[in-house]
């Protein structure tokens, strides 16, 4: 018995919700899914899972992931994914970790895929992520729209080998709507910051991280796909400030 609490969040997630929820049955003591509104099978399929399905209206991903925390039963808590993946290997470490660590948080390394395809460089290596942690030592920013992480006091570290296997895109123009979605979260926050953003600043930014992807993270050995993701990380960092800067420009006008 190790006292963890599974948890994820959900909306429309049925892709590879099946093979997520098997693959933690072994480990979780206690399997929680919290759906935002599912017009699919998700809901269904994690019930037939044994998991305890809670409905909350979306408060933001940073938001929405601290409700489903303080709503597990446990206080050790393993933050999956609907299209993440954990393997074998990772269960017997977890196991270990808890009982024996004086850690109160773990990094658990990803392995990203475009459809069945691993991807080894550009912005997904080294894809080290919080997911397995004690929630009396921190919580997540409930004012995070995008890009929301753990934030915890208590010591961390790194569980050896790959844990998760992440499937979040089937095909290269999956990648897309994504990209609009995360551009316009994002523009929130620069725009938020109340800095002055240069006509340069969205050219600058979308260059810099084409670069960084496929030249200096090696994202050209990953062929097609590698130029995929440099490609749509470089226009997501354009139309991040680009947004940012039109609303700027349009609080000016209206002043």
């Amino acid at each position: 018995m190790t006292n963890l609490s599974v948890v994820y969040i959900s909306k429309n997630s049925e892709k590879h919700l099946s093979q997520s929820l098997a693959s933690v049955q072994e480990l979780a003591d206690e399997i929680l899914l919290v759906d935002c509104g599912s017009t699919d099978q998700t809901t269904t399929i994690a019930k037939n899972f044994g998991a305890r399905v809670l409905h909350q209206e979306w408060l933001g991903f940073g938001g929405q992931r601290q409700f489903a925390v303080k709503s597990a039963r446990y206080d050790w808590i393993l933050m999956l994914d609907t299209d993440e993946i954990l393997r074998p290997d990772a269960r017997k470490l977890i196991f270990s970790a808890i009982r024996e660590s004086s850690a109160t948080g773990f990094y658990l390394l990803r392995q990203n895929y475009i459809g069945r395809k691993p991807i080894r460089y550009s912005e997904w290596r080294n894809d080290w992520v919080l997911r397995l942690f004690d929630r009396r030592d921190g919580c997540y920013d409930t004012q995070a729209k995008v890009h929301e992480s753990w934030r915890g006091s208590g010591p961390t570290q790194r569980l050896p080998g790959v844990s998760i296997d992440h499937y979040p895109f089937a095909f290269l123009k999956e990648m897309l709507p994504k990209l609009q979605r995360y551009a316009e979260l994002n523009a929130e926050k620069v725009y938020a910051r109340g800095r002055f953003i240069s006509a340069w600043a969205p050219m600058n930014h979308g260059l810099s991280a084409f670069l960084r992807s496929y030249i200096l993270r090696l994202g050209i050995l990953d062929g097609v796909d590698g130029a995929a993701i440099a490609w749509t990380t470089a226009l997501g960092a354009f139309m991040k400030y680009a947004i940012a800067r039109e609303m700027q420009l349009q609080d000016k006008e209206n002043s």
